[in-house]
Parts: C-alpha cells; sequence; structure tokens
C-alpha cells in the first residue's frame, strides 16, 4: 500500500538519499572499496551501507538521511572514484509489521504510470490481473548472450538513473523455498530488460530478504514491476500471513527527476 511514511519499517526504507560511489578495476592502480566503506559510515547522516562487487567494478552503496548528507559524502572522495546521488521519492509503499498506518497487508489496485501513461492520461494496468503460473516461473529460453553480460559488467552503476530498494519480512524457511520457485526466473529475466544495469541482495535475520537493483531510467524499472512473476509474487506475499508479514518499497531516481507525489514501483 502506498505511504509517505516509513517510520516503522526498517532503516534502509527511511533514508531518503543513496551515494553510489564505484571505481573499475585497473591493473596497477589500487582504489579501496574498503576505505570508501570507512568514510561513509562516519560521515554525517549515514543510515546503512553496501559493497559493490562486481567483475570489472567495485565500490560501495550508501544511504543517508538526506539528499545533502550524500551529497557532501561524495564531494569529500579521493580521485579515482566515480559517485552519482539519488533522491528517494516521498511516496513509496509498505505493508504489515512495517506499516506507520496500520498492520495491514495488501496490495495496490493498479501499477505506477508509466511517463507514456501519465502523458496521454491512460490508466495503468491492474495489479490483480491473473497470472499464468507455468509462464510465470519459466526461465527465460536460449543461451544468455555473452557480449551481453560483458557489457553490463563494464557499465557503471553511476550510469544508472533509478533504482529500487525493497525488502520482506518472511515467515520462516517455508515462505522461501516457495518464494525460491518464482525468484530465480523472475531474476533471470529482468536481467534480460532493456535498461537493466544491476542488482543485488541483503539478508537480515532471521528471515528479511531484501533486493538492491538500478535501471537507467524511472521507466524501465517500473517495466519489471509488470513483469508476470513479480506481479504473481506481490499477490502472493499479500494474500494473507502465512508467507510474510512485512514489506517495504522505496524508488530512488536522480535528482533531477524526482517527483514528489510519486512512488516506487511494485504492489506492496
Amino acid at each position: 500500500m502506498r505511504t509517505v511514511d516509513f517510520s516503522r519499517a526498517p532503516r534502509q526504507a527511511r533514508a531518503e538519499a543513496m551515494a553510489l560511489v564505484e571505481a573499475g578495476k585497473v591493473e596497477g592502480v589500487h582504489v579501496s572499496p574498503g576505505a570508501v566503506a570507512r568514510a561513509a559510515r562516519r560521515a554525517e547522516g549515514f543510515v546503512w551501507l553496501a559493497r559493490i562487487r562486481r567483475r570489472r567494478r567495485h565500490g560501495v552503496i550508501a544511504c543517508f538521511r538526506t539528499p545533502q548528507q550524500a551529497a557532501a559524502f561524495t564531494d569529500g572522495l579521493d580521485a579515482g572514484w566515480s559517485s552519482r546521488v539519488l533522491v528517494a521519492e516521498r511516496s513509496g509503499y509498505s505493508n504489515g509489521v512495517w506499516r506507520a498506518e496500520g498492520d495491514v497487508m495488501r496490495h495496490i489496485d493498479r501499477f505506477t504510470p508509466t511517463s507514456a501513461e501519465t502523458a496521454a492520461h491512460r490508466e495503468p494496468p491492474l495489479v490483480a490481473r491473473p497470472v499464468d503460473l507455468a509462464r510465470a516461473r519459466r526461465r527465460p529460453s536460449g543461451v544468455a548472450d555473452p557480449d551481453r553480460r560483458q557489457r553490463l559488467e563494464s557499465t557503471p552503476l553511476t550510469e544508472a538513473s533509478a533504482m529500487f530498494i525493497g525488502a520482506t519480512r518472511y515467515r520462516g524457511p517455508r515462505a522461501l523455498r516457495v518464494l525460491s520457485r518464482t525468484w530465480y526466473p523472475m531474476v533471470a529475466r529482468m536481467q534480460g530488460l532493456t535498461g537493466y544495469v544491476w542488482h543485488r541482495v541483503y539478508w537480515e535475520p532471521p528471515f528479511t530478504l531484501g533486493t538492491l537493483a538500478f535501471f537507467r531510467t524511472r521507466d524501465d524499472l517500473l517495466g519489471f514491476a509488470r513483469l508476470p512473476a513479480h506481479r504473481l509474487l506481490m499477490q502472493w506475499i499479500t494474500r494473507d500471513r502465512r508467507n510474510g508479514t512485512g514489506g517495504y518499497i522505496r524508488l530512488h531516481v536522480a535528482e533531477e527527476s524526482v517527483e514528489g507525489g510519486s512512488g516506487a514501483e511494485g504492489p506492496r
């Protein structure tokens, strides 16, 4: 359900900005992600941090309370690092025990509109449309394009102008086993989408699984939310309390495209 109050959500949801700091791996040139991570943790307004570990690039993703604090951190970086600050949209999603307005598990009626739908005053599709289970759990056919994989590994994360961070608190191992049947095919399809750059997951005990996913544009990100597998998972997790008890999603975008009233995509 949509919200602008993340006071009961995990700390990652309460961050209003995110600093992406990355460097390519160049032989003979030493840059220390550990030093940057330590600097981020000491910086004013620091909230949370995740490491970037890619085959050709590495760095950190640091969440801050305000965009100004994130910018101050990146302004103080040594040469050799590329950086970008993404700012959280005011509206996002929360559910269950992480929802400030009350402990309710329910998804929104319709997806967030893309820029084309907004411009045409066209209503976005319903979330609760029936999903072909076999299709949603089917991995993409064919062999992955090795050239595309190499291009993605070489693409700076700072080229992403939109990302979502979200997590779900699952009930336990059984829910995670059921999740895996749809999760892995969904990730495989996400990696083949236009505009996809990179993603990583994070885990917090006992059973919270989170995702950070980066895309070139906000519309590219919104396209992921409409995949049959994602639609299926969002209906599954909000159906009752057997699988999960809480969730949140926030969308961060390049500062020039921040929209105060728009929300992160994905029904929660």
